[in-house]
C-alpha cells in the first residue's frame, strides 16, 4: 500500500496517432508521486483492432477499472491516455468512475508534417494501411471547446518540443499536482 495524499487526481493525456502520448505518458510517471500510468494503447491490443464504437467502450471500461483499482490502493495520482477520441468519449469515461477531487486533460498538439515523421520514426511501428486509416478520422475539438466541464484542460503544442520541455509544461501547468516537485 502506498503513503496517500490527501486528494485523487486524474491527468488523462489525449491527441490524434503520433502526438506523443504514450511518450509523455510514460516521461510523467517518474516526477509525479504517488502515481500509476495506464496507457490505453498497451492494454487495448487487438487483433483485428476495430476502432469502432463497440470496440472504445471496452476501452474506456478497461481503462476504468484500472484507475479505480489503483485509486483503492492508494495511487492517488493516475496517468491514462491513449482513448479519448472526443468530448463524447470523455463523458462515456467519467461516467465509469467516482469523481476525482481534480481531472487534468492534457490534449497533446502537433504539426501535421512533424506528427507524420514520428509516426515513421518510433518504436511502436504502424503499417501505411493502419496510418490512412487513422488519418481518415477528422481532427476533434470538442474535448477543447466544451463549456462547464469538470477538467481543467491543458493544450501543448509539441511541435518544437523534446520531450524534457513537453513534460516542464504540463507539470508547470498542474501545480496541484507539481508544486513539490
Amino acid at each position: 500500500m502506498v503513503s496517500p495524499v490527501p486528494e485523487g487526481r486524474l491527468v488523462l493525456v489525449c491527441g490524434q496517432e503520433g502526438a506523443g502520448k504514450s511518450t509523455i505518458i510514460r516521461a510523467l510517471l517518474p516526477c509525479t508521486p504517488y502515481s500509476a500510468r495506464i496507457d490505453a494503447e498497451d492494454i487495448g491490443q487487438t487483433n483485428p483492432c476495430p476502432m469502432d464504437d463497440e470496440f472504445f467502450d471496452l476501452l474506456r471500461g478497461n481503462v476504468a477499472g484500472l484507475v479505480e483499482r489503483f485509486c483503492s490502493a492508494g495511487y492517488v495520482n493516475v496517468i491514462a491516455g491513449s482513448f479519448l477520441r472526443d468530448y463524447r468519449d470523455y463523458l462515456a469515461f467519467r461516467q465509469l468512475l467516482p469523481k476525482p477531487t481534480a481531472v487534468f486533460l492534457v490534449e497533446l498538439l502537433v504539426d501535421s508534417d512533424v506528427r507524420d515523421d514520428r509516426r515513421l520514426s518510433r518504436a511502436k511501428q504502424t503499417t501505411q494501411r493502419w496510418r490512412d486509416r487513422v488519418d481518415l478520422i477528422p481532427e476533434d475539438r470538442t474535448i477543447r471547446e466544451a463549456a462547464n466541464t469538470d477538467y481543467r484542460y491543458i493544450g501543448v503544442d509539441t511541435t518544437n518540443l523534446s520531450i524534457v520541455e513537453t513534460v516542464r509544461w504540463i507539470t508547470e501547468s498542474i501545480p496541484e499536482i507539481y508544486r513539490q516537485q
